[in-house]
């Protein structure tokens, strides 16, 4: 299913401090420069559609790109990552294919430009490319008017480049596809194997994709006057063919030398330094393992930032920043944990909604962790699913300070991002025998308040699902060895800072599944928003 189908697949640094402070940029071998200021607040991530599948058909106005940054001014986010392209782009590039390349007002969703999309999708895929036109016709570049406006409310713009997005990629003539791409399937990492999304990423062990690439690179930088340009490798997360990623992970930092030279270039040319951030997975051996070496990167001075995040699956709520920034130690390289717009207990279970309280948990978790900011993905939504506002949220997620005295929960989920032949076996589900007890450890980052109240939330599947449901009271819980005050509620005083280990014991007579663990901390005053 496409990203445009559903709300679920499409889902204060000033720019003075941001720019502040840079000492002369590095060459090669270890960093001889002074860190840049660190980013705080939220890092806010537009993705490349979203902005034009709002409006009806060929209607949208250029103040609709000016509503999407007034929503996030005067709130923590302090860096809008403004998203120019998947395979296509959506602005008036030299270089590389625009999104409504061929599409004609004129025609019905018949038109050869929906190429083999299915009937059902063809209508919001209208609005893309129609409301995209509209603003290139009128001499409007979209990422432009939209970095203006960033410098207005006082938000940092930054421009995020995709280098490998292969949405829809069951499709073979599908709009979102590229002619590069269409053209040439020999660069896609497995030609004649199609298993998942990621068999037909980009291979950049070939010169022909790292050059269509580094096209796009240079004209953005050309292009656009930006605090920041990310390359974001998590869209999508395999580069290189299986076995070869240690290889042409060597190949791939000499290449990003060279991506540093560009922006060194555009750094000279517009007068103030420029952000090279990387996006890369939340774990530093799958990161490593998939052929990004982020840390190589930091200690050669090639980026200046890394996100480390999850793909899509789920929000990861166990982010292991202080192991991150133990490695960058010295390189002058902070790092900033990202969250994602799902909470899915582990591979094939069913979503659970990402509340407001998750949220919090999630971002406290990291701050805690040494994160310097937060950065979200997917987060277009007006309202969470429990009807809080996203502005609301944004004016406190994005500090320790303004997430103390909130309530919050914390879920046992996975990482979504593994290397191939080398998984990360899942927490959960976890089959229970009669007797048998599993432990859970959840980070929450400070103390909290002795007034907290703490609850321990499960769900308890029969191990065979002909069998009967398990019977909540035939499962005991304790919260870092203590009993619970009543059913699975327990006196805040028990919490501790960091890692808080929940244990379950099946005090029943058959087999069970534990299928979902949260810890939810409700403070004194609060209630659950």
């Amino acid at each position: 299913m496409s990203r445009y189908l559903t709300t679920a697949f499409l889902l204060v640094v000033a720019a003075g401090s941001v720019l502040a402070g840079m000492e002369a940029l590095a060459g090669e071998g270890p960093r001889s420069r002074m860190a840049r200021p660190a980013i705080r607040g939220i890092l806010y991530n537009e993705d490349d559609s979203h902005r034009f599948v709002l409006d009806p058909p060929g209607t949208i106005k250029p103040e609709r790109l000016d509503q999407l940054v007034d929503e996030l001014a005067d709130t923590q986010v302090t860096v809008m990552l403004i998203c120019c392209c998947a395979k296509t782009v959506n602005y008036p590039s030299q270089v590389w294919d625009v999104h409504c390349r061929g599409f004609d007002p004129a025609k019905d969703n018949r038109q050869p430009y929906f190429g083999d999309t299915p009937e059902g999708d063809r209508e919001v895929l209208r609005r893309w490319a129609h409301n995209l036109k509209v603003l290139l016709d009128a001499g409007i570049d979209p990422m432009q008017r939209m970095i203006d406006r960033c410098r207005q409310k006082g938000i940092s713009p930054w421009v995020s480049i995709r280098m490998n997005d292969v949405h829809d990629a069951h499709l073979l003539r599908s709009p979102l596809h590229s002619r590069f791409w269409i053209e040439h399937p020999e660069y896609w990492r497995y030609p004649n194997r199609f298993a998942a999304w990621n068999d037909r990423c980009l291979n950049y062990g070939l010169k022909p994709v790292r050059d269509h690439m580094m096209a796009l690179i240079r004209e953005v930088c050309e292009r656009f006057d930006m605090d920041g340009l990310e390359l974001d490798w998590n869209r999508f997360p395999l580069h290189f063919r299986e076995g070869e990623e240690a290889e042409q992970g060597k190949m791939l930092s000499q290449w990003l030398a060279e991506v540093r030279e560009v922006v060194r270039a555009a750094e000279k040319k517009r007068g103030h330094p420029i952000w090279l951030v990387a996006r890369v997975p939340a774990r530093p051996e799958v990161a490593l393992g998939t052929g990004l070496d982020a840390v190589a990167w930091a200690r050669r001075g090639l980026i200046d930032h890394l996100v480390v995040a999850p793909f899509w699956a789920t929000t990861d709520f166990d982010i292991p920043v202080e192991q991150w920034t133990e490695l960058l130690q010295g390189t002058g390289v902070g790092v900033t944990a990202g969250l994602e717009i799902r909470v899915q207990p582990h591979p094939g279970a069913e979503v659970v909604p990402n509340t407001p309280e998750r949220r919090r948990g999630a971002a406290l978790a990291h701050l805690a962790r040494g994160s310097q900011g937060i950065y979200v993905f997917n987060y277009f939504e007006n309202r969470t699913e429990s009807g809080v506002p996203i502005r609301d949220l944004f004016r406190q997620m994005g500090s320790v300070t303004t997430l103390l005295d909130k309530d919050r929960s914390y879920v046992v989920t996975y990482a979504d991002i593994q290397v191939p032949g080398r998984p990360i076996v899942a927490k959960l589900p976890r089959a229970l025998k009669p007797q048998e007890s599993a432990e859970f450890s959840l980070y929450i980052g400070p103390k909290p308040p002795a007034t907290a109240q703490a609850e321990v939330r499960l769900v308890v599947k029969a191990e065979r699902p002909q069998e009967k449901p398990a019977a909540q009271a035939a499962v005991n819980v304790s919260l870092n060895g203590h009993g619970p005050q009543a059913e699975r509620s327990f006196d805040g005083r028990v919490l501790r800072e960091g890692y808080n280990t929940i244990r379950v014991t099946n005090a029943g007579a058959g087999p069970i599944l534990v299928d979902l663990v949260e810890l939810i901390i409700r403070c004194a005053g609060q209630s659950a928003k």
